[in-house]
C-alpha cells in the first residue's frame, strides 16, 4: 500500500502552520474536503454548464420538434429545465454558505477549535449539497438535453424507457434563454469570489 507524499505534505504543513481551523480541516474524515476557493471554482464550471443548454437547445434536430413546447429557446420551458434549475439554486446556496464562512474566518481568525469545527460543518454541508445534489441535477439535466441532440429516435427511445417526455412544457414559464443567461452571471460572480477569497485566505495564512 502505497500513500500521496503531496498530500502527507498537505497534512504536515496544516499541522505546523499553527492554524486550528486546517488542523482540523485534515483530522476530519470528508469525501469533499478541499479548499474554499477550490470548491467555487468546481461550483462555477458546474453552473457554467447550464449555460450550455441554450446552444444544445437551439441545436436540436427538426425530429426532435415534435417532442417540445416549441423550438423558440427564448420561449420554451421544458419539464427538465426545472432539474437543472434546482441544482443550480443548490449551487448557490452552497455558494452563498462557503463566502460566508470564509469571510467570517478572515474576518474573526485565528479560530479556536469550536469556532473551527462549526465553520467546516457548514462547509461541508455547503459542499455536500452544492457539489452533491446541486452537480448532480445539473449533470442529470445535461444529459438529458444530449439525448435530444441524438434526434427523435434517441428521445423517443428515452420516453419509452422512462416513460415520460422530458421536454414538455412546464408551465412554469421559465424558458431555455433566461435560465442559461442567470447561470452565465452566476458562474462568473462566483468564479471571481473563489478567486478574491484565495487571496484574501493566503494574507490571513500568512499573518497567522
Amino acid at each position: 500500500m502505497t500513500t500521496d507524499p503531496q498530500a502527507d505534505d498537505h497534512i504536515a504543513s496544516a499541522i505546523l502552520s499553527g492554524s486550528t481551523y486546517e488542523k482540523v480541516r485534515f483530522q476530519r474524515h470528508s469525501f469533499l474536503r478541499q479548499p474554499v476557493p477550490r470548491t467555487l471554482m468546481l461550483q462555477s464550471a458546474l453552473l457554467g454548464l447550464l449555460v450550455a443548454l441554450l446552444p444544445m437547445y437551439g441545436l436540436f434536430p427538426e425530429s426532435v420538434a415534435g417532442y417540445l413546447p416549441t423550438t423558440d429557446p427564448a420561449a420554451a420551458s421544458p419539464k427538465v429545465l426545472l432539474l437543472g434549475v434546482f441544482g443550480g439554486l443548490l449551487e448557490l446556496l452552497g455558494a452563498t454558505l462557503l463566502v460566508g464562512t470564509a469571510l467570517y474566518r478572515v474576518r474573526q481568525g485565528p479560530l479556536t477549535e469550536s469556532q473551527a469545527h462549526t465553520v467546516l460543518d457548514i462547509e461541508d454541508f455547503a459542499r455536500y449539497v452544492g457539489l452533491g445534489t446541486g452537480g448532480l441535477a445539473i449533470l442529470l439535466t445535461v444529459c438529458v438535453f444530449a439525448v435530444g441532440l441524438g434526434g427523435g429516435a434517441a428521445v423517443d427511445s428515452y420516453v419509452g424507457t422512462a416513460g415520460a417526455n422530458p421536454f414538455v412544457a412546464s408551465g412554469l414559464g421559465l424558458p431555455v434563454v433566461a435560465v442559461s443567461l442567470v447561470a452565465f452571471v452566476a458562474s462568473v460572480v462566483v468564479f471571481y469570489a473563489g478567486g478574491y477569497l484565495s487571496v484574501r485566505l493566503s494574507q490571513v495564512r500568512r499573518r497567522n
